[in-house]
């Protein structure tokens, strides 16, 4: 008789910013600078996430801009990358290999929303995230625990049926 059993993986998203080597930087700061937002647009940006259920917290205000750039694309996550990551979390991979990481992710779930908060702690925020089939994935957010609080890390979750083997 087989038996299934749920498995569950976490995979580490290593969607971030250039790392040093890979980054030129004269280019580098004015495209980071240029791509950050007003204190006004902040504040906007704030309100609408509150307004999506995204929690007042560090971790809230990262993923719910994590997601936003995701869903808007390419063009906005590479920004939102080189802006949000913190510095440690970028070095080993470069820019080009998380814009592909990112371009996988997006062909495969299309635009993300907030399904529900599942846990929120001011560093770390577990949410499901509804994807374009509607279907809910597990995705962590982890932000520094300091000023300027920028992102740690992104994983997700995903569960797989087998016999003790990864479906992937």
């Amino acid at each position: 008789m087989l038996r299934m059993m749920a498995v569950g993986l976490t995979i580490s998203l290593a969607l971030a910013g250039p790392a040093a080597a890979d980054s030129k930087p004269a280019a580098a700061k004015p495209a980071a600078a240029a791509a950050k937002p007003s204190s006004a647009a902040k504040d906007s940006a704030r309100q609408a996430a509150l307004r999506e259920g995204w929690p007042d917290t560090r971790a809230g205000e990262r993923a719910s801009g994590w997601v936003e750039a995701f869903s808007t694309g390419e063009a906005a996550m590479k920004a939102y990358l080189a802006e949000a990551m913190a510095p440690k979390s970028l070095e080993g991979r470069s820019l080009h290999q998380r814009v592909e990481s990112y371009r996988s992710l997006r062909e495969k779930y299309g635009k993300l929303a907030l399904g529900s908060v599942e846990k929120s702690t001011p560093e770390e925020l577990t949410v499901k995230l509804m994807d374009a089939s509607g279907e809910l994935h597990t995705f962590v957010f982890t932000v520094q625990p300091e000023a300027p609080y920028q992102l740690v890390s992104v994983g997700i979750k995903e569960w797989s049926h087998g016999h003790g083997l990864f479906g992937h």
